[in-house]
């Protein structure tokens, strides 16, 4: 119920595509770094706050706009994981 409430208020405030991609790409960078579910939602919980304070940090400091600095923040910790992912199992770990 608490998501719903929340999408429906952050689409007015960020538009469709933005609240989408906010939801599902810290999800995705989560993955890589997790075993279990409760893990993955964890790390998504850390990534999407990160990326949230980063983003508004970064929006404020180069006057851009809120919502895409933090997408891009998000897809750049997503870049992160996966990279992070690839040296794993290249290393045997």
């Amino acid at each position: 119920m608490a998501l719903a409430i929340i999408v429906a208020v952050a689409i007015k405030v960020v538009g469709v595509i933005l609240i989408t991609a906010m939801l599902i790409v810290p999800a995705a960078a989560a993955r890589p770094l997790s075993r279990t579910p409760e893990q993955m939602a964890m790390a998504a919980v850390a990534i999407g706050v990160l990326s949230a304070v980063l983003g508004l940090d970064l929006a404020y400091t180069f006057d851009t706009p809120a919502g895409p600095s933090i997408v891009c923040v998000a897809a750049v910790a997503f870049l992160c994981t996966n990279i992070l992912r690839i040296l794993r199992t290249r290393s045997g770990l």
